[in-house]
């Protein structure tokens, strides 16, 4: 049992208190592998995780000390030198693995399939903070059908998009194809070889790997916001605006007048939220945000690494 001095750093973390159910097998250590462990943590961040309950019933009519951490379990936990991190980790795996399960159920049959999507977008970052080219070529062509299960609307992107996954999975395929394994090797054997040009595309040439990928990532930050404008407004805006306001925060600058125009009239044809709940197989928003925040927060930490890389290289405007 861990004592209460261990998680005072818990209890004045933060002011809300969040608790949710977990299956064992995923947090502590049980004699039951079935068993069902009752967790309350405090969590370092500065907003509120969404509410879980709909994915994984909490026992009614318990009541959970905030400074406190209890397990159902014969055995528990003992001695825990970072409980902040632990449970932070804990918590973040369970509520991605209990999501990714309700919508690879909900979704079964369908053409976007939100559960193999994430699971792609999850899978491409490594235990060393590597991002695989690869799975997150194949996470993006999900992502693409997101897009067209929309109707007409994200064809301009999405067509795009699908000519420089092309262009990327060339180089995976190709003869130097195990320097296009990460992004990381990618950015050093473009850089170690003259293939980026930071002054000009030359006409007639393939475009290299670096800016081709650039350019994906840039249409990935504006999904990104677009996905957490639409799991933050309880159904009071209009996706569109929605759409508008991520597409001006993100991608707007790098686009020419004219296309900047078509993106605008294209926005108005979104579907109301509605329907946008039933393309991520949920009820309302309640089970939206929990879906929604879940994704984003995957696709954020793709994101950063990428983001993180160009940076270091003096990348992030390529021609």
């Amino acid at each position: 049992m861990v004592q209460s001095s261990s998680l005072s750093a818990i209890h004045h973390a933060s002011e809300y208190q969040q608790r949710q159910w977990l299956p064992c097998q995923h947090s502590l250590s049980c004699a039951d592998p079935d068993a069902q462990c009752d967790i309350s943590v405090q969590p370092g961040s500065s907003s509120p995780s969404p509410d879980i309950s709909y994915l994984v019933p909490r026992e009614q009519g318990e009541e959970v000390s905030g400074s406190t951490l209890t397990s159902q379990c014969a055995t528990g936990i003992s001695a825990i030198s970072d409980i902040d991190h632990l449970v932070g980790s804990l918590k973040a795996d369970a509520t991605f693995l209990l999501v990714v399960d309700k919508a690879l159920k909900n979704c079964k049959g369908r053409a976007f399939q939100l559960g193999k999507m994430l699971q792609l977008f999850h899978s491409s970052v490594t235990d060393d903070r590597e991002v695989l080219l690869q799975d997150y070529l194949e996470a993006w062509k999900e992502l693409i059908k997101f897009m067209d299960s929309m109707g007409t609307v994200f064809t301009f992107i999405s067509h795009e998009t699908i000519s420089k996954i092309n262009i990327l999975q060339n180089y995976l395929n190709g003869e130097n194809g195990r320097s296009y394994q990460t992004v990381r090797s990618m950015i050093k054997y473009e850089l170690d070889n003259g293939v980026v040009n930071f002054k000009e595309l030359p006409p007639n040439r393939v475009p290299s790997g670096c800016r081709t990928l650039l350019r994906i990532h840039r249409a990935l930050k504006w999904l990104e916001v677009f996905l957490y404008n639409l799991g933050t407004n309880p159904g009071q805006a209009k996706t569109s605006d929605m759409c508008a306001a991520a597409y001006h925060e993100t991608l707007a600058h790098h686009h020419s007048w004219f296309i900047r125009q078509v993106a605008e009239v294209a926005f108005l044809a979104l579907p109301p939220v509605e329907d946008m709940y039933k393309v991520i197989c949920v009820r309302d928003h309640a089970e939206a945000k929990v879906v929604l925040m879940t994704t984003v927060d995957t696709i954020v930490k793709v994101y950063n690494l990428t983001q993180e890389l160009y940076t270091t290289n003096h990348m992030l405007d390529l021609p």
